[in-house]
């Protein structure tokens, strides 16, 4: 079974093939609709930064629990 990439070694593939993709976007003639693939880029980064977030942080312990309404009050 081949060695799974480390999440950097990912994250520097992931990086190369997104400025190949915008050099033939532009290379295409399509450097009118760059701002649109930047913004959909920064939408597809701020959803992975979000992801990686959640894994990073501990779970809540309380995570789940619903008070009573005697609490609930307080």
């Amino acid at each position: 079974m081949a060695e799974k990439p480390s999440i950097a070694e990912m994250l520097r593939r992931t990086s190369d093939q997104l400025k190949r993709i915008r050099k033939r976007v532009a290379n295409g003639g399509h450097v009118d609709q760059m701002q649109e693939v930047d913004a959909l880029v920064g939408l597809a980064k701020e959803m992975a930064d979000r992801q990686l977030a959640g894994l990073e942080r501990p779970a809540d312990e309380n995570e789940g629990f619903v008070q009573d309404d005697d609490d609930a009050k307080d």
